[in-house]
């Protein structure tokens, strides 16, 4: 008598391309973070702040589980550009329009949880758009360790580039229990300095969620431009944080003075067991007086712990601040794939590449 192991037969991906999140299949699952939602991607739908030409949705099905990536063909992204210039580096990567899998502005990219065959499906179709498309590059933005280990895994790229960081920590339960963590006596006084003085200069909280945010969006949108208009192009625009605020989770933080006046504000969300901290929108000319960012970042551990977050997630850059404070910094890294020989291509985005790991090593040197 013999025993035959038989090899089970494999779960084919299907895939389909939708002009319309709004046409898109029901979900099969929560989407793992706010920028994986149909809601994130429906909103680039309409943005012009970053300039998409045109756009398509990739269905993708395995085994019942399904999964959706958004293509973008962008024609010079703003936050690829900020994380150029603030990596000193004055000539553009792209000189033409770029097709992104998801846009650069959402923190975390790529198909978590996905299989292998999954991905390999998601970069053959994608690579077969940008040819439709006329593009040269496909580009699949933020992708952290593990989820970079699998996509280069299903097709390796031609290029990539680490382009930022993002920070996260445990909660610990309480503000308290956060700034009892940080590295030094040092840096737990000088942050609770920080809070302390802004509570003193007559700072309060404002907690918007959902469509209420609404109501602050004009003002908090001018500071938003302002703040990152200080290291490069604006970043944000009314089109884009306008639909932001219907994405799972939204909150906004607002600082107001003792007027009730904006001073500033976080942009959020509150989703599953973490808090993101997405946007800043600083009053530029105040924030020394009312020490408005240290306090917000206060208010944000004391908001996260007052709602359950186990953990905060910082987001990207100021790399120093949030190293300083004890944030863990967890590098997104960006997979180009070419529509054609591009040599000299390949070798300005590992130029890129270096410059950024140099200009990042100092900050946290400075940190430390």
């Amino acid at each position: 008598m013999s025993v035959t192991t038989l090899r089970p037969a494999l779960v084919p991906v299907t895939s389909s391309w939708h002009r319309s999140a709004a046409t898109l299949p029901p979900e099969t699952a929560a989407p793992a973070t706010p920028f994986h939602s149909r809601t994130w991607s429906a909103a680039w739908q309409k943005v012009t702040t970053e300039p998409v030409l045109r756009h398509q949705h990739l269905h993708l099905e395995e085994g019942g589980r399904t999964h959706v990536l958004p293509f973008q063909l962008i024609d010079s992204s703003p936050m690829w550009r900020a994380l150029e210039l603030g990596a000193g580096v004055a000539r553009p990567t792209w000189t033409e329009p770029v097709v992104y899998a998801p846009s650069m502005y959402g923190e975390y990219g790529g198909l978590p949880g996905a299989s292998r065959a999954v991905l390999a499906e998601a970069v053959d179709q994608g690579r077969w758009l940008t040819r439709d498309w006329g593009a040269t590059a496909l580009v699949v933005p933020n992708l952290p360790p593990s989820d970079l280990e699998e996509w280069t895994r299903a097709r390796p790229a031609d290029a990539q580039v680490t382009l930022c960081w993002a920070h996260q920590a445990p909660v610990h339960g309480s503000l308290e229990g956060f700034v009892a963590a940080m590295p030094s006596p040092k840096v737990r006084t000088e942050f609770r300095r920080q809070y302390k003085r802004g509570t003193e200069a007559g700072l309060r909280l404002r907690v918007e969620a959902g469509p209420s945010i609404l109501n602050h969006l004009p003002q908090f949108t001018k500071f938003a431009v302002h703040t990152s208009e200080r290291h490069g192009p604006a970043l944000y625009g009314m089109d884009m944080l306008r639909p932001l605020t219907a994405v799972p989770g939204a909150v906004a933080l607002l600082a107001e003075d003792s007027h009730g006046a904006l001073a500033g504000g976080f942009l959020c969300f509150r989703y599953g067991q973490t808090l993101y901290l997405w946007a800043a929108a600083i009053d530029q000319r105040r924030k020394r007086d009312l020490h408005t960012y240290g306090w917000l970042m206060a208010q944000s551990v004391r908001y996260a712990a007052d709602t359950g977050a186990t953990v905060i997630d910082a987001g990207r850059a100021n790399y120093a601040y949030k190293h300083r404070i004890g944030l863990d910094p967890v590098p997104l890294t960006s997979l180009v794939y070419l529509t054609r020989s591009a040599p000299r291509l390949v070798s300005r985005i590992a130029g890129l590449n270096s410059a950024v790991q140099q200009q990042t090593g100092l900050a946290w040197k400075q940190a430390a």
